[in-house]
């Protein structure tokens, strides 16, 4: 939920009044019961002083310029929740937040996955849309290594889920999901919309893994997350269902508008 409001800026910041936007959402628990302290922070890209919001009957409300990049926070001691980015406060969406205790239920399987995440990101780690040879050949051989294991993480565990394992862990499941095979990405698919409906999953995440699908099975995206290499070797923005209101789609998921998000990918 969000609120067009007008308020005056400190004078060393802005010389006259400014527009800003009210933002607001649930805090949910996984346990069932919220710690009876919690802030609610948004941290701006400018690296400007900390913005707080309030907290009250497990909802929060923020006041931010509507214009910037923030990552939106809650704190507690003792307790943990993933961070949200805010690409553009007046379009912002997906803000409800998932409070969890920071010892996990499963903190060894949460360093396991964090590693394998590490490993996965180390080997993609050049110039955006830039394999190599070399590095296609390490995908080949190591991807189906990390897939293996996630399978069995799964039929023994579930969907590693952000409460089960923390939300830096369960952004490793994730990923080492989104770059393994079409096969398996498709049986991950309905355990993540599962784990998203709960709040257990990154809604950016969810959006990237059906857009994905979407495209290895050759229809057009939702969310225009994936590009592909064009005859030129440049990096091409794969076909949109509805591009006209992908914005809103984008939105609704915690996404950046799309003109943003192809701006990674310029070079």
């Amino acid at each position: 939920m969000l609120k067009a409001v007008c308020f005056a800026a400190i004078a060393w910041m802005l010389a006259a009044p400014a527009c800003a936007v009210e933002l607001s959402g649930a805090i949910r628990s996984a346990t069932g019961a919220l710690p009876a302290r919690i802030e609610v922070l948004a941290d701006r890209a400018d690296k400007l002083p900390v913005i707080a919001g309030k907290v009250e009957a497990g909802r929060y409300r923020i006041v931010l310029p509507d214009a910037g990049m923030f990552r939106l926070r809650l704190q507690a001691s003792g307790w943990d929740a993933a961070p949200k980015m805010i690409f553009d406060p007046k379009t912002a969406g997906a803000l409800d937040f998932l409070l969890y205790p920071a010892k996990v239920p499963e903190p060894g399987l949460a360093a396991e996955l964090i590693e394998m995440g590490e490993q996965d990101r180390a080997i993609r780690s050049g110039p955006s849309g830039s394999i190599d040879a070399a590095t296609a050949k390490r995908m080949r051989e190591e991807d189906p290594k990390r897939e293996k294991r996630l399978a069995e993480i799964i039929a023994a565990k579930g969907w590693p889920t952000i409460s089960m394992v923390g939300h830096e862990a369960a952004g490793s499941a994730w990923v080492i999901a989104q770059h393994a095979s079409p096969a398996f990405l498709k049986r991950c698919l309905p355990l993540m919309k599962a784990a998203w409906r709960k709040g257990e999953i990154a809604p950016r995440q969810l959006a990237l893994s059906i857009d994905r699908d979407l495209m290895n099975d050759e229809k057009p995206q939702i969310y225009g997350s994936q590009l592909r290499g064009d005859i030129g070797g440049k990096m091409a923005l794969y076909p949109i269902e509805d591009r006209e209101h992908v914005d809103e789609r984008r939105a609704a998921m915690g996404m950046e508008p799309l003109a943003q998000y192809l701006k990674h990918f310029e070079e």
